[in-house]
């Protein structure tokens, strides 16, 4: 019964970390994205969340570390390693592997698999507050994980951002205008700039968590409980 119950977990698994991929593409067809990267409403943190609140923290954990190699790999496909040569030429500083190592620790590794920890919160389903909490708790570590590296490693991009402004090459945009607010603190802009989407994501998945909370709580005890 058991083995039946762990290939279920296993199959569930593949499949909402396939609907946070599908998520995540869609949302990003919108166009709802902040101007150096996060998504206003990446609801693909949902079924990430679920993972953990469903299956536990070693389900959770796996998920949300392949869910941050996928980001990773998009990310580097699309945009990073241009940047990255860009923001060499501007610096004059090149990017050596140790800060390569600690770029996808704080920008991938630690926020994604942050979602796994909702699997701390295994009565979820028994308390309503407590299902919001591990909403709560996995936005916070993001955000910190998020404005660390924005200081670390973004900080010299937002810099040029503004240095493109003011020479008339570039518009500003809310990345440039948040800095500008802040009277260009670099901590007060990248709290500032990662707060905004992780806050309005957690906004939409708790909300959405909510409306089908009663669905998810008869689906974990119909299909995945012991």
């Amino acid at each position: 019964m058991n083995n039946k119950i762990e290939v279920r977990k296993m199959i569930a698994t593949t499949s909402l970390l396939a609907i946070a991929i599908v998520f995540d593409l869609l949302v990003g067809l919108t166009g709802l994205r902040m101007p150096f990267g996060g998504n206003f409403l990446g609801i693909s943190m949902i079924p990430l969340v679920l993972i953990g609140l469903f299956f536990g923290l070693k389900y959770g954990l796996i998920a949300g570390f392949l869910y941050a190699l996928y980001n990773f790999g998009v990310d580097y496909i699309v945009y990073l390693d241009a940047l990255r040569l860009t923001l060499e030429s501007w610096t004059g500083e090149s990017w050596s592997a140790f800060k390569i190592v600690l770029l996808i620790g704080f920008d991938y590794i630690i926020p994604f698999m942050a979602f796994g920890l909702s699997g701390l919160f295994s009565d979820a389903f028994q308390k309503q507050s407590k299902f919001v909490l591990s909403f709560i708790v996995v936005s916070i570590i993001r955000l910190i994980s998020s404005t660390i590296s924005g200081v670390i490693f973004w900080g010299s991009s937002i810099q040029y951002a503004v240095d493109q402004v003011n020479a008339g090459l570039e518009e500003a945009n809310l990345a440039t205008k948040i800095f500008a607010f802040v009277g260009n603190d670099l901590w007060l802009y990248s709290l500032g700039y990662n707060f905004i989407y992780i806050f309005t994501t957690f906004v939409a998945s708790i909300l959405i968590g909510l409306v089908t909370y009663k669905r998810m709580k008869m689906l974990k005890e119909d299909y995945f409980s012991v």
